[in-house]
């Protein structure tokens, strides 16, 4: 097990891993900046969001969350080259510009535009369509940013590039350095977009996207997948591994994909394509202020009530590394199984409750997991059911982590007692 473990995260930390797994962290400002607009826009009290439809607002916010979604595979891509510039140690700037510029490339000029009313449409020329920039062509943009990237860099490392006299200003000197790697760099995705053009898909969005990103993303977003994403991270984290980020590893391909496609949806009105993943960052922590209540109202032991007490503040807020760390959790199969098991419940009977409509299904609004776990839920979904059933999760799971940790905190008494004893002899 040892060896399988010490594999995965050598895999995780492999350079290209390490590319998409920065890169994809490298833009999360942009998407908690969106956040904050849909947070404002999905507060759940009716004389708000009347307030918002009558008077426009609604449609104002809806702005910058279409300008984080709508333009999702742009800002991969320049993270991609960015984090690709300096795994290879080349200018970061220079870099980005010539892999967004091949992204742009790749992208058609023609799309579907509709009258205000939508009652109408027509093909238009001389346009960027949303849908060549957004959730749809992330898969592009991850090829592009680390695609062409790459081979700005090859071209750069062959010498391949124009050479100006000392004398001459830096900035001037990079952009002689970046016109041949540049340009080759475009005639090859030049090539590749005329390729396409030969092709019943027409454009690489639509390969990507139809052969690529549509069958890996329905599988990755299914129940199964939130099931092993929020459930496995809390075994690796037994082993003393950061559970969360192997898991975000694992599926980076398919998480940025299915909150881009949420969000989207939210903020065009419509419903969330990808339901049961709005939940995830509600299903991820939720499970962590449940063991501190437990620990407060039930430990014996001298430490364990310590930790509970320092535990607190975080915990309310979802952050688990105080309480996983100071029991400790890490090669204690006594607290990391009902971990796991209130992470697998947890999922199981959201997925059940939002299923039946005893719980109204999520948005497609991203908050911070972060948000404390009754009113993270009643954002999520814009409704009371949420509230109510992030206080329901916190008492199942109090049910699952009480025997568990009575067992645990029997053991620690009896070792402080033991110390006590074997200090006074």
């Amino acid at each position: 097990m040892k060896k399988i473990l010490e594999k995965i995260v050598a895999f995780t930390q492999t350079r290209y891993m390490r590319i998409l797994t920065n890169g994809f962290l490298s833009i999360a400002a942009v998407s908690v900046a969106g956040s904050l607009f849909t947070l404002v826009k999905s507060i759940p009290l009716g004389f708000w969001q009347n307030f918002l439809t009558t008077s426009g607002l609604g449609e104002i916010l809806s702005i910058p969350i279409s300008c984080t979604t709508d333009l999702i595979a742009v800002y991969v891509c320049l993270s991609m080259a960015n984090q690709v510039a300096k795994e290879f140690g080349k200018d970061p700037f220079s870099t980005a510009i010539v892999a967004l510029g091949a992204f742009f490339l790749v992208v058609p000029f023609t799309g579907k535009v509709y009258s205000a009313d939508y009652s109408q449409s027509l093909i238009a020329t001389g346009i960027i369509p949303t849908a060549s920039t957004g959730a749809r062509a992330v898969f592009v943009g991850i090829f592009a940013g680390i695609v062409a990237a790459r081979l700005y860099c090859f071209f750069v490392d062959k010498g391949w590039t124009i050479k100006m006299p000392d004398s001459v200003p830096d900035i001037i000197s990079k952009m002689f350095e970046m016109m041949i790697p540049g340009g080759l760099v475009f005639l090859i995705f030049l090539a590749i977009r005329y390729g396409f053009s030969l092709t019943s898909y027409g454009t690489m969005q639509s390969f990507v996207y139809a052969i690529l990103q549509k069958p890996f993303v329905s599988i990755g977003s299914g129940v199964v997948a939130l099931l092993l994403y929020n459930s496995l991270g809390w075994v690796f984290f037994g082993f003393g591994i950061h559970g969360g980020m192997v898991m975000y590893t694992a599926l980076i391909a398919v998480i940025p994909v299915v909150n881009a496609a949420n969000t989207a949806a939210f903020a065009a009105g419509q419903a969330a394509p990808y339901q049961i993943w709005g939940w995830a960052n509600f299903l991820a922590d939720c499970n962590v202020l449940p063991l501190t209540i437990v620990m407060l109202l039930f430990a014996k032991s001298k430490q364990n009530r310590t930790i509970a007490k320092i535990s607190v503040p975080t915990s309310i807020f979802n952050i688990s590394e105080p309480l996983i760390y100071g029991i400790p959790c890490v090669m204690n199969p006594i607290m990391i199984t009902p971990f796991f098991l209130t992470a697998l419940v947890n999922t199981l009977l959201t997925v059940l409750v939002t299923s039946v409509g005893i719980v109204a299904p999520a948005t497609g609004a991203s908050f911070s997991m972060n948000i404390p776990s009754p009113i993270l839920g009643a954002l999520i979904n814009s409704h009371w059911t949420g509230f109510v059933w992030g206080i329901v999760i916190w008492l199942i799971d109090m049910a699952i982590y009480y025997p568990f940790f009575r067992v645990w905190d029997k053991k620690a008494v009896e070792t402080e007692m033991a110390n006590e004893a074997e200090t006074a002899a």
